[in-house]
């Protein structure tokens, strides 16, 4: 049934045991500090277990699976301080909001999904970009697994020329790319097991190339992995942090500004399959996201 905006938590249409796969929320409750956005939380596993989080109390401002950049033309989307070069991180009254608009959702047996605009606004008011999402949510053919899609087209506003997207890496925080498609896992995830298509561990997929990544964790007792995969047409490195707290996702502005014009939007895509237990080795990753609807083998979207 097609919606002009989506209710404040709409779920998605496919369900585990007797619960939602998904939460999508867009009620932009959030105080103008945290940078109000639409955001996927929680998102669960067939079992149950939750594998965002949302509002924690060491960043209050992740929220689940969402999109968010800490700079654009000098705005934050991200949420929290901002980086300086001159005095390092500070509260900056310069958040933005992202405001969903037009939204549709349809749901069918083994597949479900959600798509619509998204004005990118400044803490004026004035719209800075806009974008186009699709989320996808399918079934998975492995026992106690599912599958997700995040795709994403950022163009500059009408009365914008062009969208510089930094981060504070690029101001001078070493190895703070962050930005784009960013996934929050649960606090108390426990020490989560980290694989790449570089290596084992946080480190080795930090800044890496590389088109996959596996993390498992413990979350109520229960092993828990999450497959992610980005779009093969650009590879972004990967953010991954594992200290303090656990996150990662394709990074846009890793070590220098993304520029995006009207001509040349900025596309992102991120992949997921939620599995219920535990990943060892890479052969074991691949194995789950080769059977993702979008990366089976001959797919257009295949990108592992």
């Amino acid at each position: 049934m097609a919606i002009h905006t989506p209710p404040a938590a709409a779920a998605c249409g496919l369900s585990g045991q007797g619960h939602p796969l998904a939460t999508h929320c867009t009620d932009l409750r959030e105080p103008a500090s945290i940078a109000p956005r639409p955001y996927l939380h929680p998102l669960r596993s067939l079992a149950g277990a939750a594998v965002t989080e949302a509002g924690p109390d060491d960043h209050p401002h992740h929220l689940g699976l969402s999109v968010a950049f800490s700079d654009v033309n000098g705005t934050n989307f991200w949420g929290g301080s901002t980086f300086t070069a001159a005095s390092g991180p500070r509260l900056l009254a310069n958040h933005g909001t992202q405001l969903p608009q037009g939204w549709h959702s349809s749901a069918g047996a083994d597949t479900a999904g959600e798509s619509g605009s998204v004005s990118w606004r400044s803490a004026a008011g004035d719209e800075l970009a806009v974008e186009q999402r699709r989320i996808q949510y399918f079934a998975h053919p492995e026992p106690g697994s599912w599958s997700l899609s995040l795709s994403s087209v950022i163009r500059p506003a009408a009365d914008v020329q062009r969208l510089a997207v930094s981060s504070s890496a690029v101001k001078g925080r070493a190895g703070a790319g962050y930005g784009g498609i960013f996934w929050r896992f649960p606090c108390g995830s426990g020490d989560p097991v980290v694989l790449s298509g570089t290596g084992s561990g946080a480190a080795a997929a930090h800044g890496s190339l590389s088109p996959w990544l596996s993390v498992t964790m413990r979350v109520d007792g229960r092993p828990v992995s999450v497959l992610l995969s980005q779009d093969a047409g650009r590879l972004l490195p990967w953010f991954v942090r594992a200290d303090g707290y656990l996150g990662a996702g394709p990074a846009v502005a890793w070590s220098e500004p993304a520029y995006v014009y009207p001509h040349a939007p900025l596309s992102l895509g991120l992949h997921a399959v939620i599995h219920d237990g535990v990943v060892k080795t890479p052969a074991r990753a691949l194995e789950l996201l080769h059977q993702h609807p979008r990366l089976t083998p001959g797919s257009t979207d295949r990108t592992v």
